[in-house]
């Protein structure tokens, strides 16, 4: 359970979601949010349909009641609208209120509730109330229906004897995803290119090398920003593994790319032998420190590191235990 914040709702705000619709039909859509102060949940707006609640939305998060007039016309469904880009603070201000905000409109009013980054996920809020309530079926967001497909593939590959990165025993040794290389394994590539980029294809179920390059140096490297990627690098005699993941993901993508990451680590390590000198996990491309993945930065480490080793076993040393006095004749 979250701790609470110990921020509640203004009054005008508890009112106006009591407050029945004249004559309404269609939706009734309210939004609220934590004040500047950090002190009160107020009341921001209402609006009759879904466009008009998406072209308002930006960056900050927001609470919005979102009720079917003509389907559920006494409960709302209620939504922790707060996007990825949205500030790590805010985010945990508004995880830590919503139960009290909950509490304080009254539970009779609130039926399903949702957490959403994305606007256009609006959509499926609005369709998902089409389903029979009698069936108690949930609100779907797109990362609720992510989690329930890679769940489900995950039991079809555990019926095929295939097992996955969390099924090794806290020792991921395999893959969710077969890799496809070409012709070539990817030692193979590396002698050819220092720089391997592969990314998860769902459709085919496959970690495949989508490009491949020489460059002269690490502030050669290019990122993929699209999606999330693994970026294999060789620079000399060391190789390094990175994992990107950019700030504009898809949840389905930032799961799977995840959960695959330790899988197919080790599978490099097992099934081509490579011995990373770094695994670096980053967001966006830009965040990729230059001198974690250069050879210079890596050697002093070494020395850094042999220098304390050699102070440590100095410093280790067994003396001679002094002798005692002599006695006296």
């Amino acid at each position: 359970m979250s701790s609470q914040s110990g921020i509640s709702a203004e009054q005008e705000l508890i009112d106006f979601l009591h407050h029945p619709s004249q004559g309404s039909q269609g939706l009734r859509i309210v939004t609220a949010g934590i004040s500047n102060d950090f002190t009160t949940v107020q009341l921001k707006g209402g609006y009759d349909s879904l466009s008009q609640l998406e072209s308002s939305l930006n960056n900050e998060p927001l609470y919005v009641f979102i009720k079917d007039l003509q389907k559920n016309p006494n409960q709302y469904v209620f939504v922790s609208y707060v996007p990825d880009s949205s500030p790590v603070r805010l985010k945990m201000l508004y995880a830590s209120t919503k139960n009290t905000l909950v509490r304080q409109i009254g539970g009779n009013s609130i039926g399903k509730q949702t957490l959403l980054t994305d606007p256009t996920d609006f959509q499926d809020v609005l369709k998902s109330n089409d389903v029979d309530s009698q069936q108690g079926a949930a609100v779907l967001t797109e990362s609720e229906r992510a989690e329930i497909e890679i769940s489900q593939q995950q039991q079809r590959m555990k019926l095929g004897n295939r097992k996955l990165v969390s099924q090794t025993d806290g020792a991921p040794t395999s893959l969710m995803f077969d890799v496809k290389s070409g012709d070539s394994t990817i030692s193979e590539l590396l002698q050819s290119f220092n720089v391997i980029y592969c990314k998860i294809d769902l459709d085919t179920e496959q970690i495949q090398v989508v490009d491949k390059s020489n460059i002269s140096g690490p502030n050669q490297l290019q990122i993929l920003p699209e999606h999330p990627s693994y970026t294999l690098y060789r620079n000399g005699s060391l190789d390094y593994f990175i994992y990107s993941c950019p700030s504009g993901s898809k949840v389905k993508e930032r799961m799977v790319y995840a959960s695959n990451r330790l899988g197919f680590i080790n599978h490099l390590k097992d099934q081509d032998k490579l011995e990373f000198a770094r695994i670096i996990e980053i967001g966006d491309p830009e965040d990729l420190e230059l001198s974690l993945i250069s050879n210079s930065s890596q050697e002093q480490q070494k020395q850094e590191e042999a220098e304390e080793a050699a102070a440590r076993a100095s410093s280790s040393r067994k003396f001679n235990k002094p002798k005692g006095p002599g006695r006296r004749r």
